[in-house]
């Protein structure tokens, strides 16, 4: 491989693909180190912000991808099919499987105070929260976590970078109250074209839209994030 055009080879892989790309990954195509694919990175991010591009590359999921800016949510989000976009009931399930997993599905439920078990099986087909074996008590309930797809779709690195409990609950109250503020403003018909719309261009960070998963529903499957 010529040396010369390593970090345009990592672009080009980054470009191709719709998923985080794993380190391993990169490694095994391009025999790139840890530190040169970071250092390559760190570059062509600095180039993206040096010549305003509308995206930068993010450390996600245990991989690389290529997210667009947050100031760009607005029009990117009218791309996204509506149905993909989760609930407030989804939002704050996940929240609590993400801070409190392994979780049973009564642990959930009281917390929620209402009953989980649409939601529940609504994130699994999703992909973002998967069955992670049994409690060993008395009817075996069932205990559910997070996924990578989670990560994915929330632009996590990986568990540990979790934002504080109760500052998650706010992004998640954020983006409840903002679903509907998202959506572009019709044209004003009485404006008759003279003057330019403005639009308000709201700031949260885009939502990939939630992959359809393949996560296994074995009640006794263990799985490592």
């Amino acid at each position: 491989m010529n040396g010369s055009n390593n970090k345009q080879i990592l672009e080009a892989l980054l470009i191709a693909t719709d998923v985080p790309l794993p380190e391993q990954k990169i490694i095994a195509i391009t025999q790139l180190s840890p530190d040169k694919i970071k250092l390559f990175v760190d570059e062509l991010n600095a180039e993206y912000r040096s010549s305003g591009r509308a995206f930068e590359i993010k450390e996600i999921a245990g991989g690389y991808q290529i997210y667009t800016l947050p100031a760009f949510a607005l029009w990117v989000g009218a791309l996204h099919d509506k149905k993909s976009k989760l609930s407030k009931a989804a939002l704050e399930t996940i929240a609590i499987v993400a801070y409190h997993q392994p979780i049973t599905r009564p642990e959930i439920e009281k917390l929620r105070g209402v009953d989980s078990s649409g939601v529940i099986d609504t994130l699994i087909q999703k992909g973002l929260i998967k069955t992670c074996g049994r409690l060993p008590v008395p009817g075996r309930p069932i205990k559910y976590g997070t996924t990578k797809e989670f990560l994915r779709y929330f632009g996590i690195k990986d568990i540990s970078d979790l934002p504080r409990e109760e500052d998650f609950g706010a992004r998640v109250a954020l983006e409840t109250s903002l679903e509907t503020s998202a959506e572009p403003e019709p044209a004003d018909e009485s404006n008759n074209g003279d003057e330019p719309v403005e639009e308000s261009v709201d700031d949260r960070a885009i939502e990939p839209p939630a992959g359809d998963g393949d996560e296994s529903d074995n009640d006794d499957d263990l799985e490592d994030m």
